[in-house]
C-alpha cells in the first residue's frame, strides 16, 4: 500500500494546514534532512541500515540527562521516536526539541529520565523502556523468553495506532476527551484479551507528543498491518475527525479522499456516527 500511505499522508497534510520540519528521511520520501548538529559516528550508523529497529514512531516525550558523544552531560527533552541496536548497544532514535536536531543516544550513556507525564523519575533507562515503552532490550527479542505484562502487550499491539490517532487528534491544536475517548474504544476493541487499566491506557496517551515525522513512521507500520488492522485505524481515524459532529470543508474532503483511497483496495467504510 506504498502508493495510498503517500496519498493518505498527503490528505492529512492538506487536512492539518501545516508543515513539519523532522529530521529522519522519511519512507515516503521528498523531505530534506535538517541541521545535524551533533553527527552520528560512521561505525554506528552504518549498521543501523540492518533495521533493527523497535518500537517505530513512539513519539514519547520525556526530560533526560545523558552523556552526549563528545563526552559532555546534557539535559534536555527528547521525543523518543524509536530504539534501534548497533553492534550490540542500544540507543534511542529522538528529536532534541530544543533545538529541533536529531539525537542517537546510548541507553546505557543516560543518566536519568523524567517522565513530563506522570513526573516519575527512572535512573534506571532500561527499566523505562522495558516498562513504560513495553520494549525489550534483549538482542533478539523472537528468540528470547521475554515475560511482558498485559499493557506492554496493548503496546506492542497498538502503539503504531495509537500515535497515528493522537496525531490526528492534535492536529486542530486542542486534543479534548471526547477524541481520546474515540481512541481509548479502538484500542480496547483490539485488546480484548489483555488485562489493563483505563488509568494504564490514558497515562500512556497523554503521553504521546506525535510530530508529522513520528505520524509518518507510525502509519507506515499501521499500513504494514493486515487488513482487518488498516480497516480499524482507519475507522477510528474518521471517528476521531467527527467525534464534535461538526464536519468543516476540509474534514468533509479528507473523509472522502481517504474513503475513496481504500476502498480501491477492497476496504469498506461507514461514516461514523
Amino acid at each position: 500500500m506504498e502508493i495510498q500511505s503517500k496519498d493518505i499522508l498527503q490528505a492529512i497534510q492538506e487536512l492539518s494546514g501545516r508543515t513539519d520540519h523532522s529530521f529522519v528521511p522519511s519512507p515516503f520520501g521528498g523531505e530534506k534532512q535538517e541541521k545535524e548538529s551533533q553527527s552520528i559516528p560512521k561505525a554506528i550508523a552504518d549498521p543501523l541500515s540492518s533495521k533493527d529497529e523497535r518500537g517505530v514512531g513512539i513519539s514519547m516525550l520525556v526530560s533526560m540527562s545523558y552523556k552526549s558523544i563528545s563526552g559532555n552531560v546534557k539535559d534536555r527533552d527528547i521525543l523518543i521516536r524509536k530504539i534501534v541496536q548497533s553492534h550490540g548497544e542500544f540507543f534511542i532514535n529522538g528529536l532534541a526539541m530544543d533545538i529541533k536536531a536529531p539525537r542517537l543516544i546510548k541507553v546505557k550513556d543516560i543518566i536519568e529520565i523524567r517522565d513530563i507525564t506522570t513526573g516519575r523519575i527512572y535512573q534506571n533507562p532500561v527499566e523505562f523502556i522495558e516498562k513504560r515503552l513495553g520494549i525489550p532490550l534483549v538482542a533478539d527479542p523472537q528468540k528470547a523468553k521475554v515475560v511482558q505484562s498485559d499493557f506492554q502487550k496493548v503496546i506492542e499491539r497498538t502503539g503504531p495506532a495509537m500515535t497515528v490517532l493522537m496525531y490526528l487528534s492534535g492536529i486542530d491544536g486542542i486534543r479534548r476527551p471526547a477524541e481520546r475517548q474515540k481512541i481509548v474504544e479502538h484500542v480496547r476493541s483490539r485488546t480484548t484479551d489483555l488485562n489493563y487499566s483505563d488509568e494504564e491506557l490514558n497515562e500512556y496517551l497523554i503521553s504521546l507528543a506525535p510530530d508529522l515525522e513520528s505520524f509518518k513512521m507510525a502509519l507506515q507500520q499501521v499500513l504494514s498491518k493486515d487488513k482487518d488492522v488498516i480497516q480499524k485505524v482507519v475507522q477510528s481515524m474518521l471517528s476521531v475527525i467527527t467525534v464534535d459532529n461538526k464536519i468543516d470543508d476540509r474534514e468533509r474532503a479528507f473523509i472522502s479522499r481517504i474513503i475513496s483511497l481504500l476502498e480501491q483496495e477492497g476496504f469498506e467504510f461507514n461514516l461514523p456516527v
